[in-house]
């Protein structure tokens, strides 16, 4: 078992892009994983911030939030844990800085779109203390977690 006390959270930067775009694979299956040029442009072009928890070793996962202008809400654009180190907090401290980095920027709001299906996303968020704001039939253009279907999650930010 790796010891995730030496994990710290940075933001991610053009050299993380491979190890990221891998993430991104072992968590999503083709059709509905970003590929590694999408990634990049969200990471690196898009109004966007991208954090990823690491240690000497490896990358554990990353998380990307996209700003718009004008708006006092940041979207949540998409959140990767590697295999290995799910269920071990991960995604809870990733939220937290990407929370945090929402508040610095002025947003009063966390959002999210997430499959129906993935029960175990949604318990996370849920454990994060976002709440479902409405239910979308047919969100996604594929299948994720055996649905087409989402829901938006929201989270205040104080």
């Amino acid at each position: 078992m790796t010891n995730l006390v030496s994990a710290i959270i940075r933001k991610a930067t053009a050299d993380d892009i491979d190890a990221i775009a891998e993430i991104e694979r072992e968590c999503f299956p083709d059709p509905t994983a970003y590929s590694k040029p999408q990634l990049a442009y969200l990471i690196l072009r898009a109004n966007s911030a991208c954090f990823v928890e690491t240690d000497s070793k490896a990358l554990r996962g990353f998380i990307i939030v996209l700003y718009r202008k004008g708006t006092i809400v940041g979207g949540i654009e998409t959140i990767d844990v590697a295999p290995a180190f799910q269920r071990r907090g991960v995604g809870l401290r990733l939220l937290a800085a990407a929370e945090e980095d929402m508040k610095t920027r002025g947003m009063k709001f966390s959002q999210l779109e997430v499959s129906e299906g993935n029960k175990a996303a949604i318990e996370l968020y849920k454990k994060a203390g976002y709440m479902v704001n409405e239910r979308l039939v047919g969100y996604y253009r594929f299948e994720h977690c055996g649905t087409r279907d989402a829901v938006r999650m929201v989270k205040t930010l104080s």
